[in-house]
């Protein structure tokens, strides 16, 4: 036992990659602020806002969960492929993300308006925190820059589609009635499969990131391997097929259908697939110079 813990020194791994206590408590003090700012940002939601649970909050809570999910795969990446003193995502902020995105997963699975203001609340608490954060300490980066902007956009199209004063639902000119109360006619459940023009847009996408990639492993667009290219973007495909089919299965288990929106979720798959690969690459020839 003592030789296999000479051979891995644990704690050593943990520092290296950002993981100490001081490091830690600074994560955990703005995960206190985050809690209380969304405390207080859910708190006047309630008090001011109504919120319409249609497919328009639906669709906010399965972006912000990509968007959540592909920082951690960045964060992952950075923290493996990049010297100890150059990521800008660090581990210590999973357990945030991680309940965010279970936030935001329950939102998508069960539309109820205090459910959608909380999570809306969240993150806005969580990207303020994080914002007044970095500026006041120096450390802001594009990383955290374009994750901000990101989370603002996404706050934006709830306020518009979902989103409106008490005040504003109260007045009989309200638009609030017509555009954002009334729920959306149900999607169709979708067959287990995509259909010809989907899948020539996949491929042609998966080739076109195939040879993105091969380029950022330093190579020439003259001097990309064909049955390279071609091995990758089939990884692509491959990849996004098994994860799509996970959540489809069960769908059809449960309910005896195809789920609905299929179609969407398989790009959302393929986005943040692609986005590893790319990212990873991108990084491995940052290491290398």
């Amino acid at each position: 036992m003592e030789t296999l813990f000479g051979a891995f020194d644990f704690t050593a791994a943990l520092q290296s990659r950002g993981v100490d206590l001081a490091a830690l408590g600074a994560a955990y003090l703005l995960f206190l602020a985050s809690l209380l700012v969304t405390l207080v940002v859910f708190t006047a939601a309630r008090a001011y806002l109504v919120v319409a649970p249609n497919r328009h909050a639906r669709d906010y809570a399965v972006y912000v969960t990509a968007v959540l999910t592909t920082l951690l795969i960045a964060t992952v990446l950075e923290n493996e492929l990049l010297p100890s003193s150059t990521p800008t995502l660090q581990y210590v902020a999973f357990p945030q993300l991680a309940l965010l995105i279970m936030l935001h997963l329950w939102i998508a699975y069960r539309q109820e308006p205090w459910i959608i203001e909380l999570g809306a609340s969240a993150i806005a608490a969580s990207a303020a925190v994080v914002a007044v954060a970095g500026l006041t300490t120096n450390v802001v980066r594009i990383a955290h820059v374009v994750t901000l902007l990101v989370f603002v956009g996404l706050l934006g199209f709830l306020w518009l589609k979902a989103i409106s004063t008490k005040r504003g639902f109260m007045r009989a000119s309200s638009i609030y009635i017509g555009s954002k109360e009334t729920l959306d006619a149900s999607v169709a459940p979708q067959k287990p499969w995509l259909g010809l023009a989907q899948w020539v847009a996949l491929i042609a996408a998966s080739v076109l990131l195939a040879v993105l990639n091969s380029m950022l492993r330093g190579r020439g667009l003259e001097q990309v391997p064909a049955v390279d290219v071609a091995l990758e973007s089939g990884l692509f495909i491959l990849v996004t097929t098994v994860v799509c089919s996970v959540p489809a299965a069960s769908y059809w288990l449960a309910r005896k259908a195809w789920m609905p929106e299929l179609t969407r979720f398989v790009w959302l798959v393929w986005i943040v697939v692609g986005f590893a690969f790319t990212y990873g690459n991108y990084l491995s020839s940052l290491s290398k110079v």
